[in-house]
């Protein structure tokens, strides 16, 4: 062979075990986002955190919502400027004892999901932070952004409830 020949298929093997090695590092990170069943939720508004309990009817839009939703989520790289507008907590004091025969994927555990809807900052709109904190996964925080389209139930969740949004830092 050559001598470019050899310099070139050693350089191709070189990359091809980097990429390989990379993907081997990450590989564990790239799990998919599984939600837990919702049984109850509170929706947390605005910067003076009016709390309020989802009725039946929100539940169920924002279980259809998680359902569509499903794929797209990564994980946080970054920290957002601030808390975001608005927070949904679902499962909150749920008696684990009540689904103890169930399976482990269909028992109900505590997470938030965290709404940029204002004006917090252009670049952070439309976005949705799955946070979740469980035994199985640990705490881990995912993000979606999502068109206007899909962000559209969300926000018609929380628009129909007057509160103050937040302003430019």
């Amino acid at each position: 062979m050559r001598k470019q020949n050899i310099i070139l298929t050693s350089v191709l093997a070189f990359c091809v075990l980097v990429v390989l090695g990379v993907w081997l590092m990450v590989r564990k990170e790239l799990v998919p986002v599984a939600f837990s069943p919702v049984v109850n939720a509170e929706l947390v508004v605005g910067p003076l955190h009016k709390k309020r309990a989802l009725t039946p009817q929100e539940l169920k839009v924002v279980q259809d919502w998680i359902n569509k939703n499903e794929k797209g989520w990564g994980p946080l790289h970054r920290n957002p400027p601030s808390t975001g507008d608005v927070e949904i907590h679902f499962n909150q004091n749920v008696d684990l004892k009540d689904y103890a025969d169930k399976p482990q994927n269909q028992r109900p555990y505590p997470f938030t999901l965290v709404l940029w809807l204002g004006i917090s900052q252009a670049d952070w709109n439309n976005k949705v932070f799955y946070e979740v904190s469980n035994g199985s996964v640990g705490n881990k925080v995912y993000l979606k952004s999502c068109t206007d389209e899909e962000f559209e139930a969300l926000r018609k969740l929380v628009d129909q409830y007057d509160y103050q949004r937040t302003v430019f830092p």
